[in-house]
């Protein structure tokens, strides 16, 4: 099943031009390539959505703030007209990026989704039925698509596009996630169809690898320029495959899928695959908001997703970060008596799919000795804190402003009062406070007027690390950022391997 020749089964796979997106499944439209007219439906029904879990935890307080709201027209007799994309004329679209986005990871679809999801489901689910993939053999459900944006550059500025995957869990309890299926239509901008490893540690990222990634070998890569102006690659690493199509408009697909590394098999055949991969129609994304990359800031380079957590789980690493943590509270512990620490756990922070960038960092939470009485059940209790240590990789210090994603570790929060200063030896501070007032929670019986607080503070080291505490509580307490910062001067520098540094996958 996997001793098939690609250059054979590319020449068999290859139509002389791709075909169009059929939505009408009783109508074949022919109105060519490259003139294809955006085609929109309305779709009856809730559309099944996926939604990736982006975790931009760099930060202990980041907010999100809600995506777009519907419209509240029924579907089926009048679907909102978006007005027609603006597109913008860059000069190399590998070197420009899209500005960071929370209405583009709305779970509202839009016209553009439902084209993609429509032309995608219709592309791949016969042989994802095949594989044991798919509900059922009217394909009942939709693929899934979602919209997606990664960071390019650490954040500095951000790539689109709209995913779809089938995923399973392998290795029991404290196994992981495999993802066994997975498809991407890319808009223009900021990716490069240069074969390299595909890694957010990149800039512009690269479309399809052509080094080691399923197994510790190589894949047979190959790519071949079509006719009517497509490039078509194809890494068989031979127990998966990863195809990519990069298409004259400046769009890019790529699919990959894991037949038998792992876990479950699903085979496919590479013909199969190819032919389903050159099916899919050339998308006419929406590129408003594309502009050309200026000056980037330097980042030390991030530590890749690895799905084994092989860091976390190593004996080393979880020694180290106890170790970090037992020093740490006899520092709290001679500031304030009664003090506790938990002990601590080695933590990777980031999102967790194939490239994505994350970081080392360890955790552990506490309590300090001044009491105050919780609104919510009229519990007296201590105040609670955590203390987070961030190793070095993937961000520099400092702080952006509120809605701003990029490679600062802490973000500050809509509503927050934030400050950042040095202290003239390297080192960077940053605090953040939010107060706000509200009513008591009826639960609780009190309907006096109450205060929420919280509190963070950063100290970043010139020798490359950084540790946080972060505290909230109801109420007056004699607790400030002076406080805080006489802890986070006490406690002792982290313990870690210094000569373990972040690499770029097969470099």
């Amino acid at each position: 099943m996997y001793d098939e020749d690609p250059g054979k089964v590319i020449g068999k796979a290859m139509p002389d031009t791709p075909p169009p997106a059929r939505f009408d499944l009783d109508r074949i439209v022919s109105d060519g390539y490259r003139a294809r007219r955006r085609h929109r439906v309305a779709l009856g029904g809730a559309v099944t959505a996926s939604v990736m879990a982006v975790t931009a935890a760099i930060a202990m307080v980041v907010a999100l703030s809600p995506g777009g709201a519907s419209g509240g027209l029924d579907a089926a007799e009048s679907e909102p007209v978006d007005p027609e994309p603006t597109e913008t004329v860059v000069d190399d679209p590998a070197a420009a990026g899209y500005p960071f986005s929370d209405a583009w990871w709305s779970l509202e679809p839009t016209a553009e989704s439902r084209e993609v999801e429509e032309a995608l489901t219709e592309v791949f689910a016969p042989i994802l039925t095949d594989a044991g993939l798919w509900g059922g053999e009217e394909y009942p459900e939709a693929l899934g698509v979602y919209a997606d944006q990664a960071p390019g550059n650490y954040g500095q500025t951000w790539l689109r596009s709209y995913r779809a995957e089938r995923s399973e869990e392998v290795g029991g309890p404290l196994g992981h996630l495999r993802q066994v299926f997975g498809v991407e239509v890319l808009a223009p901008g900021g990716w490069t169809a240069e074969p390299g490893p595909v890694t957010e540690q990149l800039f512009p990222q690269h479309l399809i690898g052509d080094v080691p990634y399923y197994t510790d070998a190589a894949p047979e890569f190959t790519a071949t320029e079509l006719d009517d102006g497509r490039t078509l690659m194809v890494a068989d690493h031979g127990c998966a495959y990863d195809l990519a199509v990069a298409y004259p408009n400046g769009t890019g697909l790529r699919v990959g899928w894991d037949a038998d590394c792992e876990g479950t098999p699903h085979p496919v055949s590479l013909e199969a695959l190819t032919d389903a991969v050159l099916s899919a129609p050339e998308f006419d994304l929406d590129t408003t908001g594309l502009a050309p990359v200026g000056e980037l800031l330097d980042v030390p380079a991030g530590w890749v997703h690895d799905p084994q957590r092989t860091w976390e789980r190593s004996e080393e690493a979880v020694a180290l970060a106890e170790q970090t943590y037992a020093g740490a509270f006899e520092a709290i512990r001679e500031l304030h008596p009664g003090a506790t620490l938990d002990l601590g756990i080695p933590v990777m922070l980031g999102s967790g799919e194939r490239g994505t960038v994350k970081q080392r960092s360890y955790r552990s939470t506490g309590t300090l000795p001044f009491q105050y009485e919780d609104r919510v059940d009229g519990v007296t209790q201590d105040l609670y804190f955590e203390l987070r240590y961030y190793l070095p990789g993937g961000w520099i210090p400092g702080c952006s402003e509120a809605g701003d994603r990029g490679p600062y570790l802490t973000h500050c929060r809509d509503g927050a009062e934030c400050s950042m200063w040095g202290d003239g030896d390297g080192s960077t501070w940053v605090f953040k406070e939010l107060t706000e007032s509200g009513e008591a929670f009826a639960e609780s019986g009190q309907n006096e007027p109450y205060t929420e607080h919280e509190l963070e503070g950063v100290y970043f080291s010139p020798d490359g690390w950084a540790v946080g505490i972060w505290t909230g509580w109801h109420g007056d307490l004699p607790v400030d950022a002076d406080l805080l910062a006489d802890i986070l001067r006490a406690v002792p520098a982290p313990d870690y391997d210094e000569e373990d540094v972040p690499q770029v996958p097969a470099d």
